[in-house]
């Protein structure tokens, strides 16, 4: 057997064992990645929907969603949850938005509204802007409240009712429109459109 052949065995043997550690490595990992994501994600629900104790997947998808919202927000809502109390009474919605354009690309983000079309809250679950100026919009404790309590039919706009992030312009845009974006859903399909 020539040295060629010998170092090709070699090093397809060494590839097939560490292909078999990567796939290992990923099947023992896999579920409690999934299980970290779905927590989180509760959580969020949680934060922006306080008076809920059950979230119930209104099953949309996000084909759907776009046939609704249409693409003038260069976003998505790619899930919908119904926010339950404990006595079984719709409480609002929870509209999960990834809005395109950031920065650093795509923001995703969860936003609570109440059955009268009010957002309670916004919380970011994932975001890659840059440190100390767009990650300020998850950070900043006054920045994500003044979308808070507004009228279902309020149109978001920098400048005008929404202040931008000093020196993270892309970033206040990008959410800005991924709020319109779910609030165009929630009118449309949520709020009296339904």
């Amino acid at each position: 057997m020539t040295k060629e052949v010998k170092n090709t065995l070699l090093m397809t043997c060494f590839a097939l064992i560490f292909g078999l550690i990567l796939g290992l490595v990923h099947e023992v990992t896999a579920g409690p990645i999934a299980y970290q994501k779905e927590k989180a994600l509760n959580e969020a629900y949680s934060a922006v929907m306080p008076d809920a104790s059950e979230f119930k997947d209104m099953g949309i998808t996000e084909e759907a969603a776009a046939q609704v919202i249409g693409d003038e927000y260069n976003a998505a809502v790619d899930s919908v949850f119904e926010g339950v109390n404990a006595s079984g009474e719709t409480v609002g919605y929870v509209i999960n938005v990834v809005s395109h354009g950031g920065y650093g690309g795509d923001i995703g983000f969860s936003m609570g509204v109440l059955s009268d079309g009010s957002i309670k809250g916004i919380s970011i679950t994932s975001i890659n802007e840059t440190p100390g100026l767009g990650m300020r919009a998850q950070s900043d404790p006054e920045w994500l409240p003044q979308f808070y309590g507004q009228s279902p039919d309020t149109k978001f706009n920098l400048g005008e009712n929404v202040n931008s992030i000093t020196s993270a312009t892309f970033t206040s845009r990008c959410v800005t429109r991924g709020v319109n974006a779910g609030m165009a859903y929630y009118n449309s399909k949520l709020g009296g459109g339904k």
